[in-house]
């Protein structure tokens, strides 16, 4: 945050989707019905080179299953053949003697990436690094969603995207066209989830860590939306995979400047920079007492005329039972006497591990459970957790370009999305409660309703 406001760890693959050459190329859930029969199962075509190892298998079977998805998916929804994607190709990187791949000069110069290159119409990718690094860290959900998001960039180019691109870059810029390619991923593994395929696992855990590997990719600290390498923050990324898992590949090809909002930000002063975004929790926990409570107050005040928010105390009540509170996590609001408090021993470890937002988004949360007493709604159940994470968006909302004052710095909208997929505090209700299938997406999907509608979006119906 900077104050007038959390750099995210970084995560150990230091990696790109896009490769930087010629050839690379970028473009721009439940996803609904498909128009007619998907064909059944074929087995990776010929195009396909063959990789070892269990990436291996993973990638064998999701380049078949997407070729014949958007071969089932493409004619319907834009009218139109779908041409097979020529050639996959794993490139063995670390093999000195391996010609050079599609659009690469030396199969090293692949190292750590993925792309998709339209003059070859060719998906290329790092086989000895990247896609089993992504195995490893995220299981098959690492490849599926990286491999998914590079056939997203060809379904772009069979769109004429690349052709607009040429005649108009400031409005297709890279940033949109990532933003694309991540919807067209959603699309693609939403149908995947309904729909199983064998040797492709992909249900809500593997959902979670498909998002999770996408923050692995997040732009660097500082990158602004309209810099010309600029592929999105977390925040943005995820959000258009959503959008895509619950849309369909129309929603995804009539993304434009014009209805995306981007969210990545400079940084405000020299200061903020040094710092990498992050105030130290002292300074951050008293500076979001202050703003939170001013914000939260007016919107309970709305509806309570003469509510006033509460302070935010260091340490809970005796008024509720201690199991209840801590059982909300390290912030936790007490509807006896409508206080919300935080444990700066369970909170400091969520600081120092994802960054400074990460803590403000669970005392948003909490601060959401106070407006919704403060307007007679239930604060148990899921429907009350669900709104609290919706607050805590909300009141986020607010922050990404205010008027002066409390800021967001860079990186602080992707460790609100770290936080959400870790752990479920935001949204447990004032018992400590969740779902038992409570999933980090749908956390995010949450949040981002507040966000996207503000406050009155989040309350109940009465």
């Amino acid at each position: 945050m900077r104050l007038r406001r959390g750099a995210v760890p970084v995560l150990a693959l230091a990696v790109v989707l896009v490769a930087g050459t010629a050839c690379a190329t970028t473009v721009p859930g439940r996803a609904s019905a498909i128009t007619g029969e998907l064909a059944a199962p074929v087995p990776a075509p010929a195009a396909v080179a063959v990789a070892t190892g269990p990436a291996g298998a993973v990638t064998g079977a999701i380049t078949a299953e997407l070729q014949r998805f958007w071969r089932a998916t493409f004619p319907a929804a834009f009218g139109r053949p779908w041409r097979d994607i020529a050639q996959f190709v794993p490139v063995p990187t670390r093999d000195a003697t391996e010609p050079p791949p599609p659009c690469v000069g030396r199969a090293a110069d692949l190292d750590g990436q993925a792309f998709y290159c339209p003059a070859a119409d060719a998906v290329v990718w790092d086989a000895d690094g990247l896609l089993p690094d992504l195995q490893r860290d995220y299981g098959p959900a690492g490849p599926i969603v990286v491999l998914s998001h590079e056939v997203g960039h060809a379904v772009q180019t069979r769109l004429g995207v690349d052709e607009a691109q040429v005649k108009d870059p400031a409005r297709y810029p890279t940033i949109l066209l990532e933003a694309m390619a991540d919807c067209d991923a959603g699309v693609a593994l939403a149908n995947l989830m309904q729909h199983p395929v064998a040797g492709l696992p992909f249900g809500p855990a593997e959902r979670d860590a498909a998002l999770a590997a996408l923050v692995g990719f997040r732009d660097p600290l500082g990158v602004e939306a309209n810099d010309q390498s600029a592929h999105g923050n977390a925040f943005d990324r995820v959000s258009a995979f959503q959008d895509g898992f619950s849309g369909d590949a129309n929603r995804c090809a009539a993304m434009s400047l014009d209805n995306q909002r981007f969210t990545q930000r400079h940084f405000g002063s020299a200061a903020d920079q040094a710092r990498k975004g992050n105030l130290s929790m002292p300074t951050l926990l008293a500076a979001v007492e202050a703003d939170a409570r001013t914000w939260f107050g007016s919107v309970g005040a709305a509806r309570s005329p003469g509510w006033t928010a509460p302070l935010l105390r260091p340490s809970p009540t005796g008024a509720c039972p201690k199991g209840q509170l801590t059982a909300q996590g390290p912030a936790s609001f007490c509807p006896v006497d409508g206080s919300v408090a935080v444990d700066p021993a369970t909170l400091a470890p969520v600081h120092d591990k994802l960054g400074d937002y990460a803590d403000a988004v669970l005392v948003a949360s909490r601060y959401g459970l106070a407006v919704l007493a403060a307007d007679g709604k239930r604060t148990t159940g899921s429907v009350a957790g669900d709104a609290a994470t919706c607050m805590a968006g909300a009141y986020t909302g607010r922050l990404i370009d205010p008027n002066g004052g409390f800021a967001l710095s860079p990186g602080d909208l992707d460790e609100a999305v770290q936080v959400l997929l870790a752990d479920d505090w935001a949204a447990r209700d004032a018992r400590g409660d969740t779902e038992a299938d409570e999933r980090g997406y749908d956390r995010v999907a949450q949040f981002r309703s507040g966000l996207l509608g503000g406050p009155e979006s989040c309350f109940p119906p009465a």
